[in-house]
């Protein structure tokens, strides 16, 4: 690991919903991050010339090269597709010639990985993960729990308009995770890792959650105090299929959950960052709090 003060960090898939909270945290503890896009335009509109830039895709062996210059960390994450696998290793792989330091991999959930064979998503990260392995390349990988901003998102909007949390795991629990402790551990991991790991003891995925698993009917009762009228949770109303690559990866995610497979706690947030996991209670406050005051 580079003993420089300041190191150099390439963020892949920095312009979306993680990247932009990994990016301004990284800037604020004096790293130097190289951004990789589809669309410079796209990070200029973000960053300005706080960062650097650099235009290419991952099927693009020059463009990501030129990308690797000169750096010293990686955050590998892309969003999931057919080809998932496929692409994050031809990113190892170009990592390991480009001689980068330290990979941190965000990687699936804990239990979409194992055991393997129920998640077409959960078999590549795993794929990665021992690809990632292989390299020889010291690594970090994240397994982050389901997050708020992801499967909490739509309560403010169901709550808008009625009085009942729409939730595809009624009667499991799910140990939602706040994207922002996501970047917080991930600055950990590229920054600090030989400090972070001895915190955590054992080797190993750092499997991220919230700090408590909650079913929907419990999501209801917090909006209920929250908003001074009764709130109920139900099943979602069936909608029309998607991609149909992207419908069956979610509803493999939603069958694990109602299984009751999402509901695992680990302490692996506060160890890392010396504090608790934010809260549903809190997450959802933020984004009722315009509700609340309407009421």
């Amino acid at each position: 690991m580079s003993a420089h003060p300041h190191p150099r960090v390439l963020v892949c898939g920095a312009s979306g919903r993680l990247g932009q909270l990994l990016v301004p945290r990284l800037l604020a503890r004096q790293a130097r991050p190289r951004v990789f896009v589809r669309q410079a335009a796209t990070a200029h509109a973000l960053w300005g010339d706080t960062v650097e830039i650099a235009q290419g895709s991952f099927e693009d062996a020059a463009a990501l090269g030129q990308a690797l210059v000169g750096i010293e960390r990686l955050f590998l994450l892309s969003p999931i597709s057919p080809t998932l696998a496929e692409q994050q290793l031809r990113v190892v792989a170009a990592a390991r010639a480009a001689g980068v330091q330290h990979i941190v991999k965000l990687s699936g959930s804990d239990w979409t990985i194992a055991p393997p064979g129920h998640s077409l998503s959960g078999d590549a990260h795993g794929r990665i993960e021992q690809g990632l392995q292989a390299s020889g390349i010291p690594h970090t990988v994240l397994r982050p729990n389901a997050w708020m901003q992801v499967g909490l998102s739509r309560i403010a909007a169901d709550l808008h308009s009625g009085d009942v949390i729409r939730s595809q795991h009624i009667g499991a629990g799910v140990s939602y995770i706040d994207a922002r402790d996501i970047a917080d551990v991930a600055v950990e991991a590229l920054l600090n890792p030989e400090v972070a790991q001895q915190r955590l003891g054992a080797p190993g995925p750092w499997v991220l959650t919230g700090s408590q698993a909650l079913r929907p009917q419990k999501l209801a009762e917090i909006a209920s105090r929250l908003l001074g009228r009764p709130i109920n949770a139900a099943a979602p109303v069936a909608a029309a299929a998607a991609d149909p690559f992207i419908a069956q990866v979610h509803g493999e995610f939603f069958a694990l959950m109602r299984a009751g497979h999402a509901a695992a706690v680990t302490a692996t947030v506060g160890q890392v960052l010396g504090r608790e996991a934010r809260t549903v209670e809190g997450f959802l406050g933020e984004e009722l709090g315009a509700l609340a005051v309407a009421v």
